[in-house]
């Protein structure tokens, strides 16, 4: 019978998924990837078909539509598009379980950010496919960085905005919102149409956002934006825990050693323009703490214009951040592998195939 098919690449048994186009047998997404086209063509069109239905959808309605692509629940917005109907109840099972874990992302079209550098560091892609080591590849539009956006060129002194001097702690505030701009527009793929939904995003990420939030640390600053990002319920950052963290050491350092805070101030500009055409999109009612944020980006664009030899500290501990998570990520991954290739395939074998006492 079809169903006790070994896996049609690597021969694992009772594989748990079906290609919904071939009907192949395959035990894992790394047989997804080996299968080709085939199978990650399905999968790819489903999750962004799923992130664009907002652009349809009411406004103020862009973080109850991507949690749902993490919860196990009704799959409203998935039917009736095409292939989903197809599926069986545990392979829409496995589709979710793809989204919800961020392995989806690997899935989607490549796509590097505008302050990306390097010619190819899966470390930076933060795809977990592999070492963190430079590679040859041929790259079509979507492997290449996006223009980056212009760097503002009149940016008033913090001392227009306020006569007394700032909080020390001020400057945690910026690693803060700059993870949330980096979170929101890795999750979109930097698809800048879907309003409110992307400066929604980076506001569920960041505190520094949504109110006055204090920070004592870089650390602090980074990892409260990850942990808001999940109770938001939305989905992992393409980038990966690692990659979204990276993403800020990089913006903090800038690419023009002429002018090392120029990235930050882009980032910031960038920012405060989708926050202002987010606001736009949404009732009277609801545009206030948009506009909240966009005050506060403004500050610290005023603030960091000011302050290079503290963006230089601060991308330092954004980087000893980043290289924590990083080897956090690698040993989970480790474990996980070894584990696969026990279970021989990505969950344990059934309760009936257990040996007594077995950790699974």
């Amino acid at each position: 019978a079809e169903a006790d098919s070994p896996c049609g690449l690597c021969g694992a048994a009772a594989p748990p998924y079906r290609c919904p186009r071939c009907h192949r047998r395959l035990c894992s997404l790394r047989c997804y990837r080996a299968h080709g086209p085939c199978a990650e063509a399905f999968y790819r069109d489903q999750v962004l078909e799923a992130l664009r239905a907002e652009r349809s959808s009411p406004p103020g309605s862009a973080l109850p539509g991507l949690r749902e692509l993490r919860e196990p629940g009704d799959p409203a917005r998935l039917a009736g598009r095409g292939l989903w109907e197809q599926l069986s109840e545990a392979e829409r099972d496995g589709f979710r379980r793809l989204v919800s874990s961020g392995e989806a992302a690997a899935l989607l079209p490549r796509w590097r950010p505008w302050w990306w550098r390097g010619r190819g560091r899966v470390e930076e892609l933060g795809d977990g496919s592999g070492p963190a080591e430079e590679e040859e590849e041929e790259e079509g539009d979507e492997g290449r960085p996006g223009p980056a956006p212009p760097v503002p060129t009149s940016v008033p002194p913090l001392s227009a905005l306020r006569a007394a001097p700032p909080s020390p702690l001020v400057r945690f505030q910026l690693p803060n919102a700059l993870f949330g701009y980096a979170f929101a527009l890795s999750l979109h793929g930097g698809d800048e149409r879907l309003l409110p939904e992307l400066p929604d995003a980076a506001i569920a990420a960041s505190a520094a956002l949504r109110g006055r939030r204090p920070f004592a640390s870089t650390a602090e600053a980074l990892l409260s934006a990850r942990r808001d990002a999940r109770a938001a319920g939305l989905p992992l950052s393409p980038l990966g825990d690692s990659g979204a963290l990276l993403a800020v050491a990089q913006l903090l350092e800038g690419r023009d050693s002429r002018d090392p805070g120029a990235d930050a101030a882009a980032a910031l500009w960038h920012l405060w323009r989708l926050l202002r055409a987010g606001a736009r999109a949404l009732p009277s009612p609801e545009r206030g703490r948009f506009r909240r944020a966009r005050r506060k980006v403004g500050f610290l664009l005023s603030w960091s214009r000011g302050a290079t030899e503290e963006l230089a500290q601060l991308a330092q501990e954004a980087r000893g951040v980043h290289a924590e998570v990083a080897a956090e990520e690698a040993a989970v991954a480790q474990i996980r592998e070894k584990l696969e290739k026990v279970w021989g395939g990505p969950r344990p074998p059934p309760r009936e195939g257990r040996v007594e006492g077995a950790p699974w």
